[in-house]
C-alpha cells in the first residue's frame, strides 16, 4: 500500500514548477484532502489520482467543474497600447472609460464595453504625468512639474491653465488627486514635498494648505467626510474635509516598512493600508482601545516560496482596490499576483492566475476590474545600474468584465 504521505510526494512531483492551479478534491471513506494541480498537468495527473484513489469519474467531474469556474472569471482581456509603452503612473475608471498615465509622457482612453474594448485617445503631455482624476464631467492631470492641467479628450489636447499653485519643482510634483464627494467642483492634491492644496475647478484656482505634516505624502484617499494621509514613516493622519489644516487624529501604523498605497472602505468606516513588505493592514477610524482590539488586524500576501534556498519571497504590494458595492478588496503585488478578499471574514476569497509582470496600478468599479503590468526595475538600483534602460519590458493593461457576484461574500453559514 502506498501511505498518505508517499500519495502526495507523488503528486507533488507530477504538478511541480506549473504556474497555473485549481484545487482539486480527492475522497476518501473518511476525509476529503485539498490538493493543487496544475491545469497544464491535468492529463498527467488524472490517471495518477484515479491510481491511487479509484475515483476517476468522481474527479473527472470536479475538475470539469472547477476547470469551467476558472476559465469564467478569469477571462481578461489585454488592451491595446503603444509600441514600448512606459511604466504606468496612474490609472482611474469611470464607468466603461479607463485613463491611464505613463512616465513616457503619454495620457490614454480606452473605451470598455463589452465587444467593444478600443484606444479612444492618446494625448501626449509637456512634463511627465504622475496622477489623474476623472469626475462626471472633467478629467484632470496631475504633473511631475507640480501642475495641475484639465484633459479634453474631445480635442485631444491639455489645456494650459495651471490651476496649481505649486512652483515648478520636481518635489512638488503632484502625486495625488482626490476629488470631494459633495464638492463636485473642489479636488484635493499633494505633492511629493509634503504639501496639500484644495483646487476650486470652476474658478481656476487654488487654496494652498500647510499642515506641517514634517513627511513625505506617499498617498492619500478620501470619503465623505474625511481626508486620509499615508506618509513617510509608516504615519497616517485624518482630517476632517472641512478643515485640513489640522488633523483630527495622527497615528503610527507599527508596521516596519514603507506605505506603497491606501484606500478608504466603501461603508465609510475605515481605510486599508498596503506596504512594500507584503502587508495590509485594516484600519478603523473608532480609535477606541477596545474597538481597535477587536476589529484592527493585517494579513500578510504576495509572497512566494523558493524552492532552492528554502525561504520566502516577500514581494510589495503595490496597488489595492475596494469593490464599491461589495466592500470585497483586491489586492497586486510586483509577483504578478492579483488577489481578492472577503476582509469581513478576514480570507482569500480568489487567487487570479498569475500575471507574468509586476503588477503596477488596478482599478475597480461594479462592472470592471483594470490591472496595468510594468516592468519594475527601477525599484532596484543594481538593476538600474547594470542593464539598459532599454531593455525593460513595455507596460501592459488589462480588463475583467465583472457579473453582479463575482465579488460578492459567501454567506455565513
Amino acid at each position: 500500500m502506498i501511505s498518505q504521505v508517499e500519495r502526495k510526494h507523488q503528486i507533488t512531483r507530477v504538478v511541480a514548477n506549473k504556474p497555473l492551479y485549481i484545487p482539486i478534491y480527492l475522497f476518501n471513506t473518511r476525509t476529503i484532502t485539498l490538493y493543487s494541480l496544475s491545469i497544464y498537468s491535468i492529463l498527467d495527473a488524472r490517471s495518477l489520482i484515479a491510481s491511487i484513489h479509484g475515483s476517476h469519474h468522481q474527479i473527472n467531474r470536479d475538475l470539469s467543474e472547477h476547470t469551467n469556474n476558472m476559465s469564467n472569471s478569469t477571462a481578461f482581456v489585454e488592451l491595446p497600447t503603444p509600441e514600448g509603452l512606459d511604466i504606468v503612473s496612474d490609472m482611474k475608471l469611470n464607468n466603461e472609460n479607463l485613463l491611464v498615465s505613463t512616465w513616457d509622457n503619454r495620457v490614454l482612453l480606452y473605451s470598455c464595453r463589452p465587444q467593444a474594448h478600443q484606444l479612444t485617445a492618446e494625448i501626449s503631455t509637456k512634463s511627465t504625468p504622475l496622477s489623474l482624476f476623472t469626475g462626471s464631467h472633467n478629467t484632470y492631470v496631475g504633473s511631475v512639474n507640480g501642475a495641475i492641467n484639465e484633459v479634453d479628450f474631445e480635442n485631444l489636447k491639455i489645456y494650459n491653465d495651471n490651476l496649481s499653485s505649486f512652483d515648478d519643482d520636481l518635489s512638488n510634483g503632484i502625486n495625488n488627486i482626490r476629488g470631494i464627494n459633495d464638492q463636485p467642483n473642489s479636488l484635493i492634491a499633494s505633492s511629493f514635498s509634503g504639501k496639500l492644496q484644495m483646487v476650486d475647478t470652476r474658478y481656476r484656482k487654488s487654496v494652498l494648505v500647510n499642515p506641517n505634516l514634517n513627511h513625505k505624502i506617499h498617498t492619500m484617499d478620501t470619503n465623505d467626510t474625511k481626508l486620509v494621509l499615508g506618509l513617510s514613516g509608516n504615519v497616517i493622519q485624518i482630517y476632517d474635509i472641512r478643515n485640513i489644516n489640522t488633523p483630527m487624529e495622527t497615528r503610527e501604523l507599527g508596521l516596519k516598512f514603507q506605505i506603497s498605497d491606501l484606500k478608504c472602505y466603501p461603508n465609510q468606516q475605515g481605510f486599508a493600508v498596503a506596504t512594500i513588505d507584503g502587508r495590509v493592514s485594516m484600519e478603523y477610524f473608532d480609535s477606541s482601545p477596545q474597538f481597535q482590539a477587536l476589529n484592527r488586524f493585517t494579513f500578510k500576501c504576495h509572497r512566494s516560496h523558493d524552492r532552492a534556498s528554502g525561504n520566502d519571497i516577500v514581494h510589495c504590494v503595490n496597488s489595492i482596490a475596494f469593490h464599491p458595492t461589495h466592500g470585497t478588496l483586491f489586492t497586486s503585488g510586483s509577483d504578478g499576483g492579483l488577489c481578492l478578499w472577503d476582509v469581513e471574514k478576514r480570507k482569500r476569497m480568489k487567487m487570479f492566475p498569475r500575471f507574468s509582470d509586476p503588477i503596477m496600478k488596478i482599478a475597480c468599479n461594479d462592472s470592471i476590474v483594470a490591472v496595468a503590468t510594468s516592468d519594475d526595475k527601477f525599484t532596484r538600483m543594481s538593476k538600474i545600474l547594470s542593464e539598459d534602460s532599454q531593455s525593460a519590458k513595455p507596460s501592459k493593461v488589462y480588463i475583467l468584465h465583472l457579473s453582479s457576484t463575482d465579488c460578492m461574500p459567501k454567506k455565513r453559514n
